[in-house]
């Protein structure tokens, strides 16, 4: 009976009622909405080492069927995109299968994904097709595939052809998914960062929402306890309407989270190039079912601890006492963790220093003690705001903001916490990314444009005959991965000086790294787990040098696409084992780790954000409704429309843009104190102008609640009060 007439209630409140579940449930179903794409992050990591297992197949792999197979993985290239090449042959009848495929392909037969098939259609056969010699017998369905658009082919040949062919292996099973990532540092920094950054202010902002129109609702429900209904009876009464918002806002959240989820999966691409399955985008169903309980949970215990004033003394007779205004130790935690920082920095200048320490671990606290510190700290800094607009005011409606602000600083900084802890983070992210491209080594191709270095990994001079020209340069290699190879020679087809580097030390210089990057094998930022070389010294050739196995051949070309593929082609007929790469093919090594920082920079900024425009607007909102009578009553008093409009403006406005400016230097210092003075980089002008142009998106989505302002506070308002 309660129950029902809890229901009875919220149906019978009018308008009011209806909207204020209606905002309570858009609140909430984007909170759930955030949530869960944040959830998926650590799932889309795991799947994506699931899907790689096959790639990393070798002789050490467990068996998975009664018979062995022949194997030999290339990745090849074309066009600047990864190609993905498989040589199997079946030495029984139950050999090993890859996933994605329901058998090996016999001899003459080639399987191969949609993306691959469809540019093989668009290409000449003699610049990709040629390489996966065969009949087109099937196509690799999604469970073999890292991303819709992965270029894979598998080539089924005879076991007696692959034995002779340089490279290939005996395997008895297919590497399976299963190895777990390592969790303890990704748990440590990954996920704390994230509870911390995204689901924390999310868990705020639904809790926020819940208390929207909290007052009106409290002495509503005060009016009950003094009409005889008991504790219990009033506790489900409020319950009814925000538990039933909550569930109606988590299952729009939930069905939103499986609107989107192909739009978003379209923006990650793992460091591939290539958008993910939408598939792998999902929440793990213990922690679907947590948040889908939670938050209802979360609601309605928000609604009962907020009750319990009304309770205790529904004739609200309590005296009401102004909090304690926030000291200045709220600023240690900042101050903290920005010598941790430091400290951290100079440890990890140290190696034996670094070594024993758990730097990870300490990484972390010392962030966490940033993003507490300004949590604590904003309050303190919207107290000395209030007091200078007071100082300042040369207006009734700065002055009401002041006091307004130094009556309760820790309700005016909650409302734009999330909009400085976002520009926090996004600051720091773009420095740390700049700071990462100015220290990089500028390890740029060292091919001269046009020349394809075709690694040939060990092969004989006669089987390299048809690859070979009259101004190609021959590499050879020696024990202990040592290459052999004329400097004077190499230095005509590429940008390398002599003399090359003998020993380890010489690798720290710019010629060392473009050197190891010509022999390098895989190349940086590949797909496919396959054969690795990486030179470990240079020789000049001499008299004996004859004798050794070839490594790579640097073959000129005219420098046209179609010239450098054919050759390409040429060479994995020749010898499939080989890989082949251009200038093209060889970018800056270290620019991948940043290149993903950027990337994902945008959807961080928008994602936070978007956390922060919603608190900003609920928390608007909510100002209006808690203040509606007093509103009404200043302007029935003769204070304008406009003014009043202004007085929200100013409460909202001035504490955001000081928060965030805050942010951004303590960013700053952050990013400054990690790095040496001689490294330290400003941000650029255009991604301050992005942050700008987002503080004030957010800024202008709160203000969805000036409208409601003429509503709200007009003469009938009074009269209803």
């Amino acid at each position: 009976m309660n129950l029902l007439l809890g229901i009875r209630m919220v149906l019978g409140g009018g308008r009011e009622s209806m909207v204020r579940m209606a905002l309570m449930a858009i609140g909430i179903a984007i909170g759930v909405l955030l949530v869960l794409l944040a959830l998926t992050a650590l799932p889309v990591l795991q799947t994506h080492t699931d899907r790689l297992a096959w790639h990393r197949t070798n002789v050490n792999s467990p068996a998975t069927a009664p018979d062995p197979a022949l194997w030999l993985a290339v990745t090849d290239r074309y066009a600047g995109k990864d190609v993905i090449r498989v040589h199997v042959a079946a030495l029984g009848a139950h050999p090993p299968v890859p996933p994605g495929i329901s058998r090996l392909p016999g001899p003459g037969e080639v399987f191969v994904s949609p993306a691959l098939a469809e540019l093989m259609a668009a290409t000449p056969s003699d610049q990709l097709r040629d390489r996966f010699p065969g009949r087109i017998a099937g196509t690799i369905g999604p469970e073999g595939l890292i991303a819709p658009a992965e270029l894979v082919g598998i080539v089924g040949q005879a076991p007696q052809q692959l034995r002779q062919t340089l490279g290939a292996t005996e395997i008895r099973g297919i590497e399976q998914p299963g190895e777990r990532r390592d969790l303890i540092e990704l748990l440590g920094i990954l996920v704390g960062m994230l509870a911390a950054l995204i689901i924390g202010p999310v868990a705020v902002f639904v809790a926020m929402v819940t208390r929207l129109g909290g007052a009106r609702r409290d002495v509503r429900f005060a009016a009950l306890r003094l009409a005889g209904a008991t504790r219990w009876q009033t506790a489900v009464f409020a319950a009814v309407e925000t538990v039933g918002a909550a569930i109606a806002g988590v299952l729009l959240g939930w069905a939103g989270f499986l609107a989107v989820r192909p739009l978003a999966a379209g923006y990650i691409t793992l460091g591939h190039g290539m958008p993910i399955f939408a598939s792998d985008l999902r929440v793990p169903t213990g922690q679907l079912v947590l948040v889908l309980l939670a938050v209802p949970l979360l609601a309605g215990a928000t609604t009962l601890v907020s009750l319990r004033p009304v309770q205790m003394t529904p004739l609200q007779v309590r005296r009401r006492t102004r909090r304690r205004p926030p000291s200045a130790w709220r600023l240690l935690p900042v101050a903290v963790g920005l010598l941790g920082v430091w400290a951290i920095t100079k440890a990890q200048a140290n190696p034996a220093l670094a070594e024993d320490l758990r730097l990870g671990p300490l990484s972390l606290l010392a962030a966490l003690s940033i993003v507490v510190g300004l949590f604590l700290s904003g309050s303190w800094v919207c107290m000395w705001i209030s007091r200078g607009m007071a100082r300042l005011s040369g207006s009734a409606t700065s002055l009401i903001v002041a006091r307004r602000v130094a009556a309760d600083p820790y309700s005016t900084f909650r409302a734009v916490s999330g909009a400085a802890l976002a520009i926090y983070v996004a600051t720091w992210l773009s420095l740390s990314a700049a700071h990462e491209r100015q220290t990089q080594r500028d390890v740029t191709s060292a091919l001269d444009p046009g020349v394809v270095a075709v690694h040939v990994q060990g092969a004989s001079p006669e089987s390299v005959a048809a690859l070979m020209s009259g101004d190609a340069v021959m590499a050879r290699v020696g024990p202990n991965a040592k290459v052999v190879v004329a400097c004077a020679e190499l230095a005509r087809v590429t940008s390398v000086r002599c003399p090359l580097p003998t020993d380890p030390s010489g690798w720290d210089t710019l010629e060392g790294a473009q050197a190891e990057d010509l022999f390098m094998l895989p190349y940086p930022g590949v797909s496919a787990a396959d054969y690795i070389f990486g030179p470990r010294a240079f020789a000049e050739p001499d008299a004996e040098s004859a004798q050794l196995p070839i490594q790579t051949l640097f073959i000129p070309t005219d420098g046209t696409l179609a010239t450098q593929e054919r050759l390409r082609t040429l060479a994995a007929v020749t010898i499939p084992a080989s890989r082949s790469k251009t200038d093209d093919d060889l970018p800056a090594r270290e620019a991948v780790d940043t290149s993903g920082l950027d990337a994902a920079l945008p959807p961080v900024m928008v994602f936070v954000l978007l956390v922060a425009a919603c608190s900003l607007t609920v928390s608007a909102i909510n100002g209006l409704t808690e203040r509606r009578r007093p509103f009404a009553l200043l302007r029935a008093s003769g204070v304008r429309l406009g003014e009043l409009r202004r007085i929200v403006l100013l409460e909202t406005g001035v504490p955001l843009a000081a928060t965030v400016l805050g942010g951004v230097g303590v960013a700053m210092v952050a990013a400054y104190v990690s790095v040496s003075p001689s490294e330290w980089v400003w941000p650029t002008g255009g991604f301050l102008a992005g942050l700008g142009v987002g503080v004030l998106a957010a800024f202008a989505v709160s203000l969805i609640a000036l409208p409601l302002m003429d509503i709200a506070t007009r003469h009938d308002s009074i009269r209803f009060e």
